[in-house]
């Protein structure tokens, strides 16, 4: 009976010790977890609070407020995150708590960081389209596409007018001189441009003649070598393998409404901004507000030229009327041959003269068609041969706005250097606000993955790997 009773309760203690060290074993493992859980959502807890005021993104900044950017200082962060919820240092009446587990973590180690510039800044685009996502309708991203793919069509954005113009009256300049002989006579020829006095206002530089007061225009230059988009970047590891984003025609389509939204441009300045032609850096990509600007003016004033060429070319009257013109120009020369040069230089200069008022237009808050028609038309061409000034615009409901060619010549542009000059903007204005001197987009991470190591103090060692994100 005694030997019987012994082997039992040999059995039996055997048993409760093995429940006693699986519970322990267990209880390590559930610490481990919720230690290790605790300390990621402290490192997510930790997401910069302008980025998040300013363009409602989340993202850790791993400088911390430093000059120097590193993911092994996120690391750290989290270590002290887990040491810190392991020990009993700052916990309220220590005395009280004993650590049973006597568990330690030996190391931490990120295997995996997304950077905001990763993927040619895709890490950024996929945060930005979430926050747009729900603002804009499909309808309305339809129309930007088709009229996109007008301009593409009829090579609105190739189509130099203004250099076609300046060959025709180069064309004309050089019959000035010229000896002709008339009736056994021989005569030097005196042509005069009938459009020489407009053509001042394009070769001077447009912009002063379409806004209302020049002198008001933002010169703020930009400290070169400041900027993402020219300085070797830090890299990561690319996107979150968990994140699905195909990063595709729509998706970057409401990327652009996110820039329009969360940028400054002429007409709309953003107050805190660095720039102030915010939208229109990121299309240029010049270091002066002025040139930015000018820049993207020109470009406007460029499409403009180019779609009332083609509506004059496609008018049988106005065609007609240049063509009477011409030849009344080049009988009182007794050049007949010079007629089409005339025609080409009235046609020209009238396209151009029209999309002077058309970009004056645009400035005033005014909107244009793409294409225009007969009542859309402003000048005549009797307007342009006695052309005093541009206009004063009306504005209509109709066509597009200064805005929607900013998001047209987004759409022109690839993806990879929009989002880059993007987060220069952002770099920009973040550094005017305190403690954030030395901040950057490359050393700002939205997911990471961590392997850690644990160990008791009887020796076992334990590891762990957890992936968190934004």
């Amino acid at each position: 009976m005694t030997v019987f009773l012994s082997l039992i309760l040999s059995v039996m203690i055997s048993l409760c010790l093995l429940l006693v060290l699986g519970a322990r074993e267990n209880t390590r493992r559930m610490e481990i977890e919720c230690v290790t859980d605790i300390g990621m959502n402290n490192i997510l807890a930790e997401y910069h609070r302008e980025l998040l005021r300013q363009y409602d993104l989340f993202f850790v900044d791993t400088s911390y407020g430093s000059s120097h950017a590193d993911y092994r200082q996120t690391g750290e962060h989290l270590l002290d995150y887990i040491q810190k919820n392991l020990g009993s240092e700052e916990i309220l009446l220590p005395f009280l708590y004993r650590n049973l587990l006597k568990l330690r973590v030996d190391s931490v180690e990120l295997t995996q960081v997304s950077t905001a510039s990763d993927e040619g800044g895709a890490v950024l685009r996929r945060q930005a389209v979430e926050v747009m996502y729900q603002r804009y309708g499909i309808t309305y991203l339809q129309q930007l596409e088709s009229w996109m793919n007008e301009i593409r069509e009829y090579e609105l954005n190739s189509t130099d007018v203004l250099a076609r113009q300046q060959q025709a009256c180069k064309e004309l300049k050089e019959w000035n001189g010229s000896v002709i002989t008339v009736n056994g006579v021989e005569q030097t020829l005196q042509v005069e441009n009938p459009v020489a006095e407009i053509c001042t206002y394009w070769e001077a530089g447009i912009l002063n003649h379409v806004t209302e007061d020049s002198a008001k225009l933002s010169t703020r230059n930009i400290s070169p070598g400041s900027r993402l988009s020219d300085r070797d970047i830090l890299v990561g590891t690319g996107m979150n393998p968990a994140v699905e984003y195909e990063d595709n025609w729509w998706q970057q389509l409401i990327f652009h409404e996110y820039i329009m939204a969360y940028t400054g441009h002429y007409g709309a300045e953003k107050e805190e901004g660095y720039l102030q032609y915010q939208t229109e850096y990121i299309i240029a990509g010049q270091d002066n507000d002025l040139e930015n600007l000018k820049s993207v003016v020109t470009a406007i004033f460029g499409i403009r030229a180019a779609a009332n060429l083609l509506y004059i070319l496609s008018d049988a009257e106005k065609m007609e009327i240049a063509e009477l013109l011409a030849y009344g120009f080049a009988t009182l020369l007794t050049l007949p041959e010079l007629a089409p040069v005339f025609q080409a230089v009235l046609v020209l200069t009238w396209a151009l003269a029209e999309s002077l008022y058309d970009v004056s237009v645009l400035l005033k808050e005014g909107r244009v068609p793409l294409f225009k028609s007969a009542g859309d038309w402003h000048y005549s061409l009797e307007e342009i041969l006695s052309f005093g000034g541009v206009a004063d615009g009306e504005k209509e409901d109709n066509g597009l706005a200064y805005t929607d060619y900013l998001r047209l010549f987004l759409m022109l542009q690839d993806k990879e250097t929009t989002t880059y000059r993007l987060m220069d903007i952002m770099e920009m204005d973040i550094r005017q606000t305190p403690g954030n001197q030395y901040f950057r987009m490359d050393g700002c991470i939205d997911s990471l993955t961590a392997v850690l190591q644990y160990s008791g103090r009887d020796g076992k060692t334990y590891y762990i790997t957890r992936s968190y994100g934004y």
